[in-house]
């Protein structure tokens, strides 16, 4: 056996491996499976090459060379591929894509099967046997130049995906795929087309070039998770394509990460808001009236102003949380906003109910994106103390955005059925907490509430639901009740539970943990109500505000 065809013999081996490998990362990636099905072709096309050099004579090694006549179709997949990876999905939705893709793949293999019209004479070499030029080029000088083209036209689309992409991992992205494809098309086009113009014969090391072109794609599956959707990349992927501004704060004030949308809006490059102070977006005196609600509670959702890089004021919608850490330190901010440019512009008829609906439902859906993002950043969470802080997140989060759905379906897009929202909230809290046997009881009136009321009740209902959760029962199992009913002005709300009760060291006033800190902070200071404790029977909270 000669060194050339041990080499074909050893690259289907890497081929089949390589695809196998790739697939299993994940089986329902389309780039995935697309170039699964090159390595397997190519695993194939390496073992052809190997029975070709190791014939004993012309009539085997003919043979061979209609074996591996399906060589046109590993073109028309890596083409197929570039498409997909490039996401050209207009053009891959088109049915004529495919057609010249892949039929005249079809048609040159079943000419190379069945005539000689692409390949001449099998002649022999220091090599082993390989292919001659056949006497009549016209079908020769066609599948050619098909092929050059095809072999270019991926690496150009890769190369302009590489200078358009807005992320760093998308960039990564790129780069890996584009070192990989641009490697067997020099080598091919050398070995196969350059070197034998000039009467210089030299091995067809395309095969041994497409080796080193996996290799390369395949360590980036494994190092950089370039095709799988791992929880980083989805996370990294959903900031992306959110179509409202992000920006993530540092303790300091200064912005440590703005999404594109966010670039696109106040007209900035990539990297020129990273290190500036927040309050640089906003119009003048627009971000001391943002600093004085913020003295309120730790959320902030109101209307205020932005300025682009170029002074063209914008007004937005803008959401404001503090992010800490399991010990109440704050480590930051999440600022989110909506452009409300198109609703300033609207017709008055129709403002109020088109800008609310709106509003509602695009705050509902951010509050649900950083509720998945926290989700998908949990799993890399081993510790547990920091997994039930995320959880907890996960669900003040959620109790903010099912008001905002409330208010998104309501005919009115004021108000909400507080008892509706309370059934729908609590069942869903305790069900989150699936390893405990927990009885509820709920007694609401049907009250209806404005998004200024619902929302600090919705938060206290669950930071007082979650504590019992966690700490009330400590064989799982109990009663938790919820009461909520309105008198004249005044509203009512009770939470309590049949647990082992607070201990007489903790004042919930003035407790440590985040929860009972929010609890105070909006029964008093947000809902300008009184909150009272009895630990009689388990614990019972009495929250009494005026209705507005």
């Amino acid at each position: 056996m000669n060194i050339y065809a041990l080499s074909s013999l050893l690259a289907s081996y890497v081929f089949f491996v390589l695809g196998i490998f790739i697939y299993q990362r994940d089986t329902r990636n389309q780039l995935n499976r697309l170039y699964m099905a090159a390595c397997l072709l190519l695993g194939y096309l390496a073992f052809a090459e190997f029975g070709l050099r190791q014939s004993t004579d012309a009539a085997a090694a003919y043979t061979w060379f209609r074996i591996g006549s399906v060589w046109p179709f590993g073109i028309a997949v890596y083409m197929h591929f570039a498409l997909v990876f490039t996401k050209k999905k207009r053009i891959l939705q088109r049915k004529v894509t495919y057609f010249l893709l892949y039929v005249p793949a079809l048609i040159f293999a079943l000419l190379e099967l069945t005539t000689d019209s692409m390949t001449g004479e099998p002649i022999k070499e220091y090599w082993g046997w390989t292919y001659s030029i056949p006497e009549d080029l016209f079908i020769y000088n066609i599948s050619v130049i098909w092929l050059i083209f095809f072999t270019i036209l991926p690496i150009i689309l890769v190369f302009l995906h590489f200078h358009r992409a807005e992320t760093n991992i998308e960039k990564k992205r790129a780069e890996f795929v584009f070192v990989g494809l641009l490697l067997p098309a020099v080598v091919g086009l050398a070995t196969e087309g350059s070197f034998p113009a000039t009467d210089v014969r030299v091995p067809e090391f395309t095969i041994i070039a497409s080796v080193f072109e996996v290799i390369i794609i395949a360590y980036g599956i494994y190092r950089y998770n370039i095709f799988a959707l791992t929880p980083t990349v989805a996370a990294d992927d959903i900031v992306s394509a959110m179509s409202n501004v992000l920006f993530l704060v540092q303790e300091d004030g200064s912005i440590s990460l703005a999404n594109q949308s966010a670039l696109t809006l106040l007209h900035y490059g990539e990297t020129q808001l990273i290190g500036q102070p927040l309050k640089s977006v906003f119009a003048e005196g627009e971000w001391e009236k943002v600093q004085k609600s913020s003295n309120v509670g730790p959320y902030i959702n109101q209307e205020t102003t932005f300025v682009t890089k170029d002074g063209e004021k914008i007004p937005v919608l803008v959401s404001i949380s503090t992010i800490q850490d399991k010990d109440g330190n704050n480590l930051g901010a999440l600022c989110i906003g909506s452009d409300l440019t198109d609703h300033k512009l609207a017709e008055e008829a129709r403002r109020k109910e088109v800008l609310l609906k709106e509003i509602h439902h695009r705050v509902k859906n951010n509050m649900q994106i950083i509720s998945s993002l926290l989700s998908l950043q949990s799993q890399y969470i081993t510790d547990k103390e920091y997994k039930e802080m995320f959880r907890e997140s996960q669900n003040r989060i959620k109790s903010m955005a099912l008001i905002h759905e409330k208010l998104y379906q309501s005919e009115t897009l004021e108000n909400i059925n507080f008892r509706e929202y309370i059934t729908a909230m609590v069942r869903g809290l305790v069900l989150s907490y699936s390893d405990r046997n927990i009885a509820l009881e709920i007694e609401a009136d049907d009250l209806l509430l404005g998004v200024d009321t619902a929302v600090p009740c919705g938060l206290i209902i669950n930071e007082l639901i979650t504590n019992a959760l966690k700490h009330a029962f400590p064989d799982k199992r109990g009663k938790i009740g919820v009461g909520f009913h309105g008198s004249d002005s005044t509203i009512e709300l009770v939470v309590k539970d049949d647990g082992i009760g607070i201990p007489d060291s903790i004042d919930f006033r003035n407790a440590k943990t985040l929860g009972l800190r929010l609890v105070t902070i909006l029964a008093e200071d947000q809902l300008d109500g009184e909150i009272t404790l009895m630990m009689d029977k388990g614990t019972e909270f009495h929250i009494t505000f005026e209705s507005k």
